[in-house]
């Protein structure tokens, strides 16, 4: 049986694991290919790494708060924080490769050590994303890190179209 303090470990090693796959995707990426459109109306690979880092400061945001109110609707995203992440992407997107990378490597810290702030007996505390849809705290968590994962590998992809083309 795994103590709560193995369960805040095991969701911080998932968050590790999700950014090395992001990192695994942009490796030996120029600056070139990550502003090129893989195919209309997809994201560029700037505007996919900007997405992963707003995600993981969001997520964990949503996360924390819900060990701290009693709003059960807490995490649904909200109409500004879907405008916050537009212009966190637009803005973002810009950004040099590097300017990307450290981006990508500050929220991936960010969320670790929220992680590890989560007290052990909160993982299990309910919030809801919309009516009738409960996640808890570690819900939370696993899906953010399974986002990120699903990025990765939208990076990949793109990659590969690009170099179709």
């Amino acid at each position: 049986m795994t103590t709560n303090q193995e369960q805040i470990q095991a969701l911080q090693q998932l968050l590790r694991s999700a950014h090395q796959d992001v990192m695994e995707a942009i490796d030996g990426i120029a600056e070139l290919e990550i502003r090129q459109v893989p195919v209309p109306d997809e994201w560029t690979v700037a505007q996919l790494m900007a997405h992963i880092a707003e995600i993981q400061y969001f997520w964990m945001e949503k996360a924390v708060l819900i060990t701290q109110e009693d709003d059960p609707n807490i995490i649904t995203r909200r109409d500004v924080e879907n405008d916050r992440r537009a212009a966190a992407v637009e803005d973002h997107a810009r950004d040099s490769l590097d300017e990307l990378i450290r981006g990508l490597a500050a929220a991936n810290e960010s969320a670790f050590g929220a992680t590890g702030r989560i007290a052990t007996g909160d993982l299990g505390i309910l919030g809801h994303r919309g009516e009738n849809n409960p996640i808890a705290v570690e819900g939370v968590i696993r899906y953010l890190a399974s986002h990120v994962e699903e990025h990765a590998d939208q990076i990949t992809e793109s990659r590969r179209l690009i170099n179709e083309s």
